[in-house]
């Protein structure tokens, strides 16, 4: 099938993003919405919902919500044995766990890590994904050119995914695992717009899909591939950015003051006892803490500046761009610039760049330089 998917990329090479009418298209995705171990409740919004067997066959007629538990061999709904390890909950709009759905959510008897659970998945047409992935992933009120190039890199993302996970009962996660999903709530006119006239468009790279990883911030200068995942991508050498700084972002700069009990919590199985140093080893060539040295009396330890993140936590710790880290005896501050991982588009670029009216493809070309914007459908 993927071999299927790049070849017909590589039929329609030609087409730009003006120059040709999109076909109707019946791709669509699998989003994992959320994974319960108690109880699933979905309500249903603007009309009842219903339970589905696998056959089609309705479970107890129309109802304003369902609650389907756990049990031995398979679910149970509002109490009662369904002898089934899948269901889908159908309805004109969906409620669950305070984001709302159309039409389908579907609830799975799986065991993940030796424990049984409720997977919900939430199978949707691509472009309704794609609209759902601008709204959530990027504040209102930013120009169009950012919401079309985060439409275009969130849908080639989107089909990379999907036949690289055609064994998983699910193609996506709905969180930063994969791209932030919020569901209907969020969609707003222009990230419908984005989605619409960007339609079936994905960027390739060699008659293959590209690996369109995003961001929040750079803080000035993107990540090479190289140094942010370890492995040479072309079109993703680390690119001068600038616009980010200036956009409107929160995280231009920040910094953080951490308690020294949270720091040694964090590191102290590393290095055997609480920190008595820390410093910045190495930096990619971006300027990013590739290495960070920490000691403990005689006991150093170098750790990966992700590692460092991680450990401390991915929204502390909000970028690996870190200008400086001072230690005392109360705490640990850590000042630095950016969100995210680094590779890839920065989004609050990318609305810097729209504010200053750069369409979409130059803005793309910019993060992805080199990469080919092609019609998928």
């Amino acid at each position: 099938m993927l071999a299927l998917v790049l070849a017909v990329v590589t039929a329609v090479s030609g087409l730009s993003a003006v120059d040709a009418t999109a076909a109707d298209s019946d791709e669509t995705v699998r989003i994992a919405v959320g994974r319960f171990k108690d109880a699933v409740v979905i309500e249903g919004l603007n009309g009842p919902l219903q339970v589905r067997r696998g056959d089609g066959s309705v479970v107890g007629g129309d109802r304003k919500t369902a609650r389907l538990t756990l049990g031995r061999t398979g679910l149970f709904v509002d109490g009662k044995p369904l002898d089934r390890d899948v269901v889908t909950v159908t309805g004109p709009l969906l409620k669950l766990a305070g984001h709302s759905y159309r039409e389908a959510l579907e609830v799975r008897y799986v065991t993940w890590k030796g424990r049984q659970e409720m997977l919900v998945v939430h199978p949707l047409d691509l472009e309704t994904y794609v609209t759902g992935i601008v709204s959530s992933e990027l504040p209102r009120g930013w120009p169009l050119p950012a919401y079309q190039a985060q439409a275009v890199a969130a849908r080639t993302f989107a089909v990379s995914q999907k036949y690289r996970r055609l064994d998983l009962p699910y193609h996506m996660e709905s969180s930063v695992l994969d791209q932030v999903y919020h569901g209907v709530e969020r969609e707003h006119a222009l990230a419908e717009e984005a989605a619409r006239t960007t339609r079936g468009l994905v960027l390739t790279w060699q008659r293959h899909l590209a690996q369109t990883y995003f961001h929040a911030a750079c803080g000035g200068t993107t990540e090479s591939a190289l140094e942010g995942w370890g492995t040479g991508v072309d079109y993703l050498p680390g690119s001068s950015c600038e616009r980010c700084m200036t956009a409107g972002t929160n995280r231009a700069k920040w910094s953080v003051k951490l308690r020294r009990s949270d720091v040694d919590k964090a590191f102290s199985k590393l290095v055997g006892g609480p920190l008595t140093d820390i410093r910045i080893a190495a930096r990619t060539a971006t300027g990013r803490v590739k290495q960070l040295e920490l000691q403990s009396g005689k006991k150093r330890k170098l750790i990966s500046g992700a590692d460092f993140r991680r450990l401390l936590g991915w929204s502390v710790v909000w970028s690996t761009q870190i200008d400086r880290i001072t230690l005392d005896k109360a705490a640990v501050v850590v000042d630095g610039r950016g969100s995210g991982h680094g590779v890839g588009m920065c989004q609050w670029g990318a609305k810097g760049y729209g504010d200053d009216g750069v369409p979409f493809e130059e803005i793309l070309d910019r993060y992805y330089p080199g990469a080919s914007l092609k019609r998928l459908y």
